[in-house]
């Protein structure tokens, strides 16, 4: 290896990179306390016992470990809502409810194949704890536009689903099969999909939904063509719900950005009704996260509805460029008998310039150069 390498999946940000990260995370911070959330902060390292308790199942191979010095194992945090889930249960048992929560954090995913993504990465987002009800539901759509539109007027769609759409047609299935189902369905493989229905003990309804449920996306009009394919009324119910929700972004003046996918299956195994991604023009995957986790703080002891997103600040560097609060850059050329001159003309200068300072000794007095 040669020396002076950064690990793979890591990335040094220099220069205009770096300003651009900057400022995203103090327009969206500033987005995100206009709506009343408020920061919190949790270690980088977790126990990865509190993982283990997250999520349903856990590939240790995708996660950083190390051993602390009574031998329990600790890691490098692989998201942000189990930390806070954790946080919910411990610090916060006195506080009214709902709880609005942001944070900015890195995070850390040890990736087999990149595909561009990086095993760290800078996530920005918002959880709220403690409501159950549409109106949290639009709350926190609303606000994932709002942040989405932080961009600058970039071209965005926000594609919404619900999880349980998929799991009620589950029921009486194998966590096996289900798990080889959803990822059949999620990276959209339908040959093999349609030959591992065939093999399933469901009726012909179920496999027909199963196998057209991939096709089940594109503009709000999907909500009407998915009744067709239905096997349950709950099913109906979630339709009418989606359906509830994208009215009132519609109504809200939303209505180009929203997408619809019913065969969204997430990674991330806590999700208990609806789903969304963001996705920005000339980015190749998604940029922004999240979906309702009932269940989820209940495995830490206090049984809280909560939903929220994420933000992966570092896959929008590609499209966002910096903003410069300053007419032009300048030097103040000095010689070394004029620094306290020259300090104070760069004072002045830097009203409506970026001044750096250059000793010059084969200048006799101050000299000023823009660049």
């Amino acid at each position: 290896m040669t020396k002076f390498q950064i690990p793979e999946g890591t990335k040094d940000l220099i220069l205009d990179e770096a300003l651009s990260k900057k400022q995203l995370i103090v327009n969206l911070e500033k987005l995100l306390d206009r709506w009343g959330y408020r920061e919190v902060m949790t270690p980088t390292l977790e126990y990865f016992s509190t993982f283990l308790v997250g999520f349903d199942e856990v590939n240790e191979e995708d996660s950083y470990k190390f051993i602390d010095k009574n031998g329990r194992i600790l890691t490098l945090r692989q998201d942000m809502t189990i930390p806070i889930a954790r946080l919910v249960s411990t610090k916060f048992k006195d506080t009214n409810l709902p709880l609005r929560l942001r944070y900015c954090a890195q995070v850390f995913t040890v990736l087999e194949s990149l595909a561009g993504n990086q095993n760290e990465e800078t996530d920005l987002g918002v959880e709220l704890v403690g409501e159950d009800t549409n109106c949290a539901d639009l709350e926190i759509l609303t606000i994932a536009m709002e942040a989405l539109m932080v961009l600058d007027e970039k071209n965005f769609t926000l594609e919404i689903g619900n999880i349980d759409f998929f799991n009620e047609a589950c029921i009486g299935m194998s966590e096996e099969d289900k798990e080889k189902l959803a990822n059949l369905i999620d990276n959209k493989t339908l040959p093999e999909l349609s030959e591992f229905v065939k093999k399933l003990d469901i009726d012909e309804n179920k496999q027909k939904f199963f196998n057209q449920l991939p096709w089940l996306n594109g503009g709000l009009e999907i909500l009407e063509e998915a009744k067709k394919y239905v096997v349950s009324d709950k099913q109906i119910q979630i339709l009418d719900s989606i359906k509830e929700l994208t009215d009132a972004l519609i109504e809200l003046g939303y209505k180009k950005y929203i997408t619809i996918d019913l065969g969204k299956v997430p990674r991330l195994n806590y999700y208990t009704g609806i789903i969304f991604e963001g996705f920005v023009s000339g980015v190749g995957y998604g940029v922004l996260s999240g979906g309702r986790y009932d269940k989820l703080i209940a495995k830490f002891n206090r049984d809280l509805p909560s939903i929220g997103f994420s933000i992966k600040l570092d896959r929008l560097l590609t499209v966002v460029k910096p903003k410069l609060d300053y007419k032009e850059r300048k030097i103040v050329h000095y010689p070394k008998d004029k620094m306290i001159k020259a300090i104070t003309i760069s004072k002045e200068l830097r009203k409506d310039s970026i001044v750096s300072l250059n000793r010059k000794d084969s200048i006799e007095d101050i000299e000023i150069e823009v660049v």
